[in-house]
């Protein structure tokens, strides 16, 4: 309960085995609860909406690790949010259309504070992943890999949603 505190190097001689948390339903990412863990984006059945909400960026370093372990469907969505309007989101994710083997890469800008994940265009098929580190205050970083499935076409994932 709480947090550790070493004031000089540690160094682990077995493994460090990080926990798995699955998001079924909206919810608020704490740093206590998700912060450093691998978290699965997992909607039972992919056929209800899932809005996650970043902490505040106050600049922890603390990543957030996504991975989608059920896709969503039909007009079902993923969406992880920034708090509020002062924080945005900088950084960029890959896509590969499986149509042709194109890659494909969506960058933010300024004002992005919203990703998106359908299933479809925007990637968020099994597998697909995702991180966003808490750079700065108000800012975070990202970085991920999606597929866009054969019959459609990549389009950006990011937006400004938040006011």
């Amino acid at each position: 309960t709480g947090a550790v505190a070493i004031s000089s190097q540690l160094t682990l001689t077995g493994s460090f085995k990080p926990a798995i948390h699955t998001f079924t339903a909206t919810d608020a990412i704490t740093e206590i609860e998700h912060a450093g863990r691998t978290l699965l984006l997992g909607e039972v059945g992919g056929n209800a909406n899932v809005v996650l909400t970043l902490p505040d960026a106050t600049g922890s370093g603390n990543i957030y690790h996504f991975i989608v372990s059920v896709a969503m469907g039909g007009s079902t969505t993923y969406k992880i949010q920034v708090a509020d309007a002062d924080n945005t989101i900088a950084g960029q994710i890959m896509y590969l259309d499986e149509d042709g083997t194109a890659v494909t890469s969506f960058p933010t800008v300024a004002a992005s504070d919203t990703i998106t994940l359908n299933g479809g265009t925007t990637g968020g098929i099994i597998g697909d992943y995702l991180e966003l580190v808490d750079i700065a205050t108000d800012q975070y970083h990202v970085r991920g890999t999606m597929r866009v499935a054969a019959g459609a076409n990549p389009a950006t994932p990011f937006s400004a949603a938040v006011s």
